[in-house]
């Protein structure tokens, strides 16, 4: 994973996300509390419920964020058309997309 700032790595060296899906759901999720989706208090909730429910590993944690994302979102905290016209813009630049290269929303098109 890199970018204008470069790959984030720990003190060791090594690299503090072992995919870029997993930094992507944990912004997903601060987004969502910034702009009022839901509360910080209702994630940490939602989040410690899947941290139970899933496997001691660091696989695991990040299966319970998507747990945790999914029960918030399943539950009202955006409109279901919302989402499901995102999920397929996303299907749609998804299939647009060549090999190899980045999907990009604007590939929905």
């Amino acid at each position: 994973m890199s970018g204008p700032l470069g790959p984030l790595v720990r003190r060791d060296g090594d690299a503090v996300f072992d995919e870029a899906w997993q930094a992507q759901a944990l912004a997903m999720a601060d987004c969502l509390v910034r702009a009022d989706v839901f509360s910080a208090g209702d994630w940490a909730e939602a989040l410690g419920v899947a941290v139970r429910e899933h496997e001691d590993t660091t696989e695991g944690y990040y299966r319970a964020v998507l747990s945790a994302l999914e029960r918030l979102l399943d539950r009202g905290a955006l409109p279901g058309a919302e989402i499901e016209a995102r999920r397929d813009a996303w299907a749609r630049a998804y299939e647009a997309t060549p090999h190899g290269a980045p999907v990009e929303l604007e590939n929905a098109t």
